[in-house]
């Protein structure tokens, strides 16, 4: 994310992932509204946050902006010949009013766990969850899991944590979901240089975007390399 703050903005959309069904579009004037597919209605306001936001910010070079026959906004890349319908500035999205207060409530009764995590990366984290193999404690267990957390499960029987932990290994299986939808899904051709997890685009986190750590990963990676490749020559 060096390139958002090389432009100054922050990426204030990054924790406001869509709930499913719906899609973010924009207008020719640069104003961000959404649409909900199950419903086939639009509104201005995010669905859970209920802020308004707009493009900041020309295209970037090569790109152009077209309507369709159908009065539909598109976007054209012209250095790379490709057409999207998703405005490649909004991942440089700014609040319409940002010092407004919200009143609405984020997550209610019936939310579930993963939608609370979703967009969260827990990776490096260590969880203990007590009474993991089943109810609220396995749901737990498996949600912060299949958000990168090491997660230890605390429980009495071990035939049953044994279990447990079978079932949430078998929902990995959907691990590569992120990155096949990164690579085959057409709203984001043409983009790149942002963080998905979950099929969400989501803020990376501050380690990650640590110039200092970059630098010396990448040190780090080529001595490794240097040490290895004269190993097998030696």
């Amino acid at each position: 994310m060096a390139a958002l703050r090389y432009a100054g903005l922050d990426d204030t959309d990054s924790e406001d992932e869509l709930p499913p069904g719906w899609e973010e579009r924009t207008t020719k004037d640069g104003w961000v509204y959404y649409a909900n597919h199950t419903e086939e209605k639009t509104q201005w306001e995010h669905p859970k946050t209920g802020k308004r936001k707009r493009v900041a910010g020309d295209l970037p070079y090569g790109w152009e902006q077209e309507t369709d026959e159908n009065g539909q906004v598109f976007f054209v890349d012209h250095i790379n010949k490709r057409t999207t319908y998703l405005d490649p500035r909004l991942a440089f999205t700014v609040d319409d009013n940002p010092t407004k207060p919200t009143t609405r409530q984020r997550y209610d009764g019936s939310t579930t766990a993963m939608e609370v995590l979703q967009g969260r990366d827990f990776t490096g984290k260590v969880v203990v969850v007590t009474g993991a193999n089943s109810g609220i404690g396995f749901e737990t267990a498996k949600s912060f899991a299949l958000h990168g957390a090491h997660v230890i499960l605390a429980c009495r029987n071990m035939a049953r944590a044994s279990e447990a932990v079978s079932r949430i290994l078998e929902e990995w299986q959907q691990g590569a979901a992120t990155t096949v939808y990164c690579a085959a899904a057409p709203e984001l051709e043409g983009l790149g240089g942002m963080y998905f997890n979950n099929c969400c685009r989501c803020m990376p986190s501050p380690e990650a975007q640590s110039e200092e750590t970059a630098r010396a990963l990448w040190a780090l990676s080529e001595r490794l390399i240097q040490e290895r490749l004269g190993s097998q020559s030696g």
